[in-house]
């Protein structure tokens, strides 16, 4: 069940990656906190959108951080569809030439949600855990590629292609950013 503010952030989140001008700059800021398990400090971006291959299907990256685990990172894959939901079976990123298959965490599974705004989209989301410094590494490349394996096919979009940025790119920056924040 989602509560009001969820609500909120997720239409604000989804106006954000689907409106078609604008910076690439723009979107939503990294979430600093702490985990009322452990205390640890906590960093979370929700995902924004990549390239967009299509006018009907997007994909987008986010990310989780916690200090008690500080050389780990939770990247959150993410896909949007006017019609239906699909699976994420797996991830890939292609960093410079360097293919990277991603790792889900152990028992993980899509996570489906439905936002509204102009549109309905259906989000299919999964986490997958990787090293902070493949997140560094996307931020410091020329050209990043996503794929992302469904029961279907895959669908591919870029991160960063040369001069061409996308969202979740600088939504990433922002994100590691205040993982180092002191």
């Amino acid at each position: 069940m989602l509560n009001s503010s969820r609500v909120l952030l997720l239409m604000l989140l989804l106006f954000t990656l689907m409106s078609g001008c604008g910076s690439t700059k723009t979107g939503l800021s990294a979430i600093a906190g702490h985990s009322g398990f452990d205390n640890a400090r906590t960093v979370n971006i929700y995902p924004h959108a990549n390239v967009s291959t299509g006018p009907s299907i997007y994909t987008g990256l986010g990310a989780q951080w916690n200090a008690s685990r500080p050389d780990t990172v939770l990247i959150i894959v993410a896909v949007w569809q006017l019609q239906s939901y699909t699976g994420i079976t797996e991830a890939e990123l292609n960093i410079d030439g360097e293919k990277i298959l991603l790792t889900p965490p152990s028992g993980s599974t899509t996570d489906f949600d439905t936002i509204k705004n102009y549109w309905v989209y259906r989000q299919s989301t999964r986490a997958f855990a990787t090293d902070i410094a493949i997140v560094k590494k996307i931020i410091a490349s020329k050209r990043t590629w996503l794929r992302i394996h469904t029961p279907t096919g895959y669908i591919e979009d870029a991160v960063i292609d040369g001069a061409t940025d996308s969202k979740a790119y600088n939504a990433l920056i922002r994100f590691i950013a205040a993982v180092e924040e002191k």
